[in-house]
């Protein structure tokens, strides 16, 4: 049987920012787990148009859309700002309208982790509040986890990678998602003849 593939979209343009750390760590825990991974970061996605109903796909974002076609979860990563999803994040998720015509529409049949850095509790909610209600009008399926990180506070350990708590919630949502994309793989295998 094939390793699933999950893929991950979001992040900022910087590097080396807590949101772009944290969906990196994510990946990591889940190819640790067995699974395929591909990433999307902030900088690929700022070369994105700003999408409009009336667009055609740009060349820009057809890795990002052929990606999520053969993928069998997605985590979505993005800062808080100001209550929401980054505009950035936004853009990216926005593109997923060009799958509406495939097999597996948008995120269909997908589980979807989400990750919020926000420097603030407040802005971590909403946020991933935002996030999940996007995914859900993708016909995506949120992990039932969804990691939220308030940037304000200390992020990393005595080592200088993450605490203990935020690595500890990284690798539940990597389960989660494992486990779903597991299924899935499985079911399809079950249905070929």
């Amino acid at each position: 049987m094939v390793a699933p593939l999950i893929v991950g979209i979001g992040g900022s343009t910087s590097p080396s920012s807590v949101t772009n750390r944290l969906l990196t760590a994510c990946l990591a825990h889940a190819e640790a787990g067995g699974a395929r991974i591909e990433s999307v970061y902030g900088a690929e996605l700022a070369n994105l148009p700003i999408f409009t109903m009336t667009a055609e796909p740009d060349p820009a974002a057809e890795r990002m859309l052929e990606a999520i076609r053969a993928a069998d979860a997605v985590v979505i990563a993005s800062p808080g700002y100001h209550g929401g999803m980054s505009g950035l994040v936004k853009n990216a998720v926005d593109h997923l309208e060009f799958l509406r015509d495939d097999v597996r529409p948008y995120l269909d049949g997908r589980a979807v982790g989400l990750i919020v850095s926000a420097a603030g509790w407040q802005a971590c909610g909403t946020t991933l509040v935002s996030l999940r209600s996007a995914v859900h009008s993708l016909r995506g399926w949120p992990t039932p986890f969804g990691v939220t990180v308030n940037s304000a506070e200390p992020l990393d350990g005595p080592d200088g990678v993450f605490a203990e708590r935020i690595d500890g919630a990284l690798q539940i949502l990597a389960g989660q998602l494992l486990d779903f994309a597991s299924w899935q793989v499985a079911a399809r295998a079950d249905a070929e003849p």
